[in-house]
């Protein structure tokens, strides 16, 4: 009786002593992919602003985490975002001791209601001309749909969700907007129009509007092919202007003097 009483404590000293499984699987990895860090998607997050706000490709982390179509990422879903691991922080050598940069300050930061995030805010802190100049933001950012197309000497990028273009003149650096007014049973393009080898005729709503305004044709010049059909993008108001975020182009801020600035 005593054996038996001795067993069992052993045992349950033992159960004690033995780690429980996670029930949460780690995500699939393939190769040699190494994670940096862990993240778990929420309620309306896209694969590109995931891996822009950990400075990595969308196409790294679709490859870490076997994800065919990077619009397909649900809640609760852990990814493993690619790359080496942040080193242990050590204590600095007094010998390594260097001054610290200048500093934005308080100004902007304290008096706006609303503060940008991400590659909005990384732009506006980093960058005094432009906080001065677009001011503080009047809304929280919001993600939208878009279709993108390049040209010769120009950049469109449209608002799927709001019907609106964004028109941007590379070659003299302004930019305006353009109503998307394309509906079914309209031309898609202008069958008796051929682009030069290489370069392509714009289609749809911005086709329409390409061929329709007034030397907009001229101003743009033939678009690169193939365009770019589906492009995940952001867009935030500010008291003197708008910035745009597309994962192609980076961040437009838009002035309201037509004018922009542009940050890859």
């Amino acid at each position: 009786m005593k054996r038996l009483l001795l067993l069992l404590i052993a045992a349950l000293l033992v159960l004690t002593l033995v780690p429980l499984t996670t029930t949460q699987a780690a995500p699939n990895q393939s190769g040699k992919c190494t994670c940096k860090a862990y993240y778990k998607v929420k309620k309306g997050d896209y694969l590109s602003r995931i891996a822009a706000r950990y400075g990595v490709s969308t196409k790294a982390i679709q490859r870490c985490n076997h994800i065919r179509n990077r619009n397909k990422i649900y809640p609760g879903q852990v990814l493993c975002i690619p790359g080496k691991p942040a080193p242990k922080p050590t204590a600095p050598k007094s010998s390594s001791y260097y001054p610290p940069p200048p500093q934005p300050g308080d100004g902007p930061a304290t008096v706006c209601a609303i503060t940008p995030m991400l590659g909005f805010g990384n732009v506006w802190f980093n960058n005094k001309s432009v906080r001065d100049k677009i001011g503080c933001p009047t809304a929280p950012e919001q993600g939208f749909n878009a279709v993108e197309q390049r040209f010769y000497s120009g950049y469109v990028v449209n608002n799927l969700d709001t019907k609106k273009m964004y028109v941007i003149f590379t070659n003299i650096g302004q930019w305006t907007t353009y109503p998307d007014t394309w509906q079914s049973g309209d031309p898609v393009t202008n069958p008796t129009l051929k682009p030069p080898a290489g370069w392509c005729q714009p289609e749809y709503g911005i086709g329409k509007m390409w061929r329709n305004e007034d030397n907009y044709s001229q101003r743009l010049g033939w678009a690169y092919c193939p365009p770019n059909p589906a492009v995940t993008a952001t867009w935030q108001p500010f008291e003197h202007g708008e910035m745009i975020w597309t994962a192609t182009q980076g961040v437009f801020v838009l002035y309201d003097s037509n004018t922009y600035r542009q940050f890859k």
